[in-house]
């Protein structure tokens, strides 16, 4: 494992562990990749400043709010991470009520897409990525009204914030979509999600088709099963990265395995399909500024942060809600 995924891992284990401190009730996942936000950044977590971000948001929203719940502790280490959290809370918040406009029900999903915005610096552009989201959602839903849900809305407007246009951008989801879901037989949803999250990325579709099932046929080869649910779309994350197949098949699994044994990483709080999508996240954080490929143009790196960022963020909330319907039902 290269020396700068070895002491991202060892500050994600430290920031999971501070944050446990003031964060008893969260789940297990949505603390390991806030630690992981915090660790991209090369910072070691202060909790009492993360408590105090977390006062702040209570503040402006309410306990039925789409900013609370699964929500609360990603947002609030998003506005521990800026400088100055209160704008950034109150830009999301005017993002999300944009996005709100004509709906009833709040989102989950349309947080992180408020979100997205601002952290990619792109708030004054809201109204027209908002527009363009929009616009890709409805055209989702109309090739595939059983697939394309609210949960897209967190990649879509990733999408949106390419220079592609809705045309070219739904043209490519179909081609693509329709070739990657052969090799993922009754996950249709993941490998949409996956096909969304290639997308992103500038380059031919085919290219980013056979490279990142070549990524997952080598993890297979290597008797690594990487996760066919919420976790597929962050194999996405790893086709620009400037390494042999192989060297990126063992570093994730190397950082996944440097989890295994660590506290708040054990069976009952995550599977290891979940800790090689964390150790993607590292690995697609380490190398995602020094990304190339070749024959094509490459989203800019803070954008790359952003994609595998947000994807784990999203894949930890689906997660989480999950267990937590599960959980539900069975009491």
């Amino acid at each position: 494992m290269k020396n700068i995924v070895q002491k991202r891992c060892e500050l994600l284990v430290e920031n999971r562990n501070l944050i446990q401190e003031g964060f008893m009730l969260e789940n297990s996942l949505l603390k390991a990749v806030a630690a992981a936000a915090f660790a991209e950044k090369e910072k070691t977590v202060d909790v009492d400043y993360l408590k105090e971000c977390r006062s702040l948001l209570r503040d402006k929203q309410g306990a039925l709010s789409s900013f609370r719940g699964n929500n609360e502790l990603i947002v609030s280490t998003k506005m521990a991470l800026g400088s100055d959290p209160e704008k950034y809370i109150d830009e999301v918040i005017e993002v999300y009520k944009k996005f709100q406009k004509g709906k009833c029900f709040g989102s989950t999903f349309r947080v992180l897409a408020a979100m997205s915005i601002c952290d990619a610096g792109k708030f004054s552009e809201a109204d027209a990525i908002i527009e363009k989201t929009n616009n890709l959602l409805e055209g989702m839903r109309k090739k595939h009204p059983f697939i394309a849900t609210d949960e897209d809305t967190s990649f879509a407007v990733l999408l949106a914030m390419t220079e592609k246009s809705v045309e070219e951008i739904l043209t490519e989801l179909e081609e693509a979509f329709g070739y990657i879901k052969k090799s993922f037989s009754f996950h249709d949803n993941a490998a949409y999600s996956l096909t969304q999250v290639l997308t992103i990325f500038d380059g031919s579709y085919e290219d980013k088709r056979d490279k990142v099932l070549e990524i997952y046929n080598a993890f297979k080869a290597a008797g690594l099963k990487y996760g066919k649910e919420y976790e597929l779309a962050s194999l996405g994350t790893l086709i620009n990265i400037n390494l042999s197949t192989g060297e990126l098949v063992s570093e994730v699994a190397e950082a996944a395995k440097f989890f295994d044994g660590k506290k708040g990483f054990g069976m009952l709080d995550m599977n290891k399909q979940t800790k090689l999508m964390l150790g993607a996240m590292v690995v697609s954080g380490a190398y995602s500024e020094k990304s190339t490929v070749t024959d094509a143009s490459v989203t800019s790196g803070a954008i790359s942060m952003i994609i595998a960022e947000q994807t784990a963020m999203l894949v930890a909330i689906m997660i989480a809600s999950s267990s937590a319907a599960a959980s539900s039902s069975s009491n």
